[in-house]
C-alpha cells in the first residue's frame, strides 16, 4: 500500500525544537543542505538504535555519519564505494574520529560485497543515475539480496524535471526506479514529497513465506 507522506506539522516541528533542534545548534541550511534536507531525510528513515544499514555509493560520507548517529553505538553502517580513492575520505574520517560503528566496504559496480540478509535497511542517494543503464537492475538486485525480509530500501534520485544543472541527461524516470525495485522483489511502501529536486521512495522486502 502506498502511503503519501506530507510535510511535518507545525506541532511536530515545535516538538523537535523543544528536543534541541534549535537554530543555535542546527546544521546550516546552505549549499546542498538547503535542498537535500539530510537530517529530515535520515529522520524519515526511522532507523532504530542497533540497526544495520548500508549507505550505497557513500561518496564523501555526506549521509554516512548521519546514519551512524541514527543507529547509535550498537548499530552498524556499511559505507560502500567502488574505488579506494572514492572511499578514502570516509575511511580517513572513521580512523581520525574513531567512529566504531562505520565499516568501509570496497565494492564492485554490481556487487556490494554485503552479506545476504544482513541489513535492516539500505539507502542509496544520488547514485543510481551514475550507474550504466545496463547495470542498474543488477545493482538493485544485489542490494536487495543484502536486506533482511521485512527490511527497507530507500531510494533518492533526481526528478526528471528538477530545476538544477546536475546530470540532466542521466536522470531516471520515477516509473523506472520503481520497476528496478519491483523487479528485485520489493514492494513500494511509501513516497515522500518534500524534496523539490528528488524522488524519495521507500520499498519493503516482503517477509519470507512459510
Amino acid at each position: 500500500m502506498m502511503v503519501k507522506v506530507h510535510p511535518r506539522s507545525i506541532a511536530a516541528i515545535l516538538i523537535a525544537l523543544a528536543l534541541g533542534a534549535s537554530p543555535a545548534n542546527a546544521a546550516p541550511t546552505t549549499g546542498r543542505d538547503s535542498w537535500q534536507q539530510p537530517d529530515r531525510v535520515v529522520t524519515d528513515l526511522n532507523l532504530k538504535s542497533g540497526a544495520s544499514v548500508a549507505d550505497i555509493g557513500c561518496g564523501s560520507g555526506y549521509f554516512t555519519f548521519r546514519l551512524a548517529k541514527a543507529v547509535g553505538e550498537t548499530g552498524k553502517v556499511y559505507a560502500t564505494e567502488i574505488s579506494e580513492k572514492a572511499l578514502k575520505p570516509v575511511a580517513d574520517r572513521v580512523a581520525r574520529d574513531k567512529v566504531a560503528n562505520v565499516a568501509c566496504v570496497l565494492s564492485d559496480p554490481t556487487d556490494t560485497k554485503l552479506k545476504a540478509d544482513s541489513l535492516d535497511a539500505a539507502f542509496i542517494a544520488n547514485v543510481l543515475h551514475h550507474v550504466p543503464a545496463e547495470a542498474r537492475a543488477s545493482l538493485v538486485k544485489d542490494i536487495v539480496k543484502a536486506i533482511k525480509p521485512g527490511g527497507f530500501f530507500f531510494l533518492v534520485d533526481w526528478r526528471v524535471d528538477a530545476k538544477v544543472k546536475n546530470d540532466p541527461n542521466n536522470r531516471i524516470p520515477k516509473e523506472d526506479l520503481i520497476k528496478f525495485a519491483k523487479g528485485a522483489g520489493l514492494e513500494l511502501d511509501a513516497e515522500f514529497f518534500y524534496l523539490t529536486n528528488q524522488v524519495f521512495l521507500r520499498f519493503i522486502k516482503p517477509a519470507a513465506k512459510p
